[in-house]
């Protein structure tokens, strides 16, 4: 045998195993001081998969949450204009009522004050249909950069005659979860403007009995219940779209319960995966030590003169 040979094989064994232990050294080291277990693959092969898949499904979570929480947002800025023009139905239906007792209906200046009082309300409405809470229209459909609602014609005086709808005919909708998607815009001429239940049609109604309407008996009190009737069934169209986006608003409150507790799920598998056992890092570490000092030991006693002339240098 060869005594030089294997020597000189042996000592390039140890040079490996030194670079082996200080690699595993380093990484053990690295461990401590980031707090991270697994960067890359190679740190922990039959891990990584499953750290890939729970932070997968943590990003799809967070993807999630954010879009509940923007369609909360937009739902609730939509009740809150449902609930605006609900309140301006009431308050003509206030003005009907006084617009048809008998002090009023014969005093052409209370009705002209009256029909001045509407004509702030239909521009309310018009106000509150075509704002942009978020940059973007609520009841526009999916044509959120549009205005809903604009005046189509007017009468002599310029006054609002008639509304056009020049949003989409489709509902904006929004992916809330795997395989769910919420209404979040709606299309305005549905809610607003029913046959029988148009809520301009029917403030314009009032607004002209009340200013062109001249007289005052039965005839009038037909027409005046004829009005408040028109109110009646524009504030119902309206109150089943409120209802619809409470209950849109309550599903995706149980929804977002629902993947906070999933996300939560998920990351704590994260960390499970991605965090430092500390403990065992710094058993690691030792071992480590333990190895390269014992390798050190076999290398230096290779590298002994005494030894190598012994073995035929």
């Amino acid at each position: 045998m060869n005594l030089r040979v294997t020597a000189q094989s042996r000592t390039g064994d140890a040079i490996a195993n030194i670079r082996t232990r200080s690699a595993e050294l380093a990484k053990f080291q690295d461990q401590v001081s980031s707090g991270v277990r697994i960067k890359r693959a190679s740190d922990d092969p039959g891990a990584y998969p499953q750290l890939a898949r729970a932070k997968s499904a943590s990003a799809r979570l967070d993807s999630y949450s954010q879009s509940i929480s923007a369609s909360t947002a937009t739902l609730n800025a939509g009740v809150s204009a449902l609930q605006d023009v609900t309140d301006v139905l009431t308050q003509a239906r206030q003005i009907a009522i006084e617009g048809a007792s008998a002090d009023t209906a014969g005093e052409p200046a209370n009705r002209e004050a009256l029909a001045t009082q509407v004509d702030g309300l239909i521009n309310r409405a018009l106000q509150t249909l075509n704002a942009r809470p978020d940059g973007q229209t609520l009841f526009a459909g999916t044509a959120t950069d549009t205005a809903p609602f604009r005046v189509a014609t007017t009468d002599a005086a310029g006054r609002p005659a008639t509304i056009a709808y020049d949003g989409s005919t489709d509902r904006a909708r929004t992916i809330t979860g795997r395989n769910t998607t919420t209404d979040t815009r709606y299309v305005g001429s549905e809610v607003f403007q029913q046959p029988g239940a148009d809520t301009f049609a029917s403030l314009i109604a009032l607004r002209d009995e009340l200013r062109n309407n001249p007289s005052t008996g039965p005839a009038y009190s037909q027409a005046m219940n004829q009005r408040l009737t028109d109110l009646d069934a524009a504030r119902t169209a309206i109150g089943q779209t409120t209802g619809e986006q409470a209950s849109n608003l309550a599903t995706l409150e149980s929804q977002g319960t629902v993947v906070s507790n999933a996300k939560l799920d998920s990351d704590s598998r994260v960390n499970e995966l991605v965090v430092t056992d500390f403990p065992m890092a710094i058993v690691k570490i030792q071992e480590q030590k333990t190895a390269l000092d014992a390798i050190y030991a076999v290398t230096a006693q290779l590298a002994d003169p005494g030894l190598l002339d012994f073995i035929g240098r």
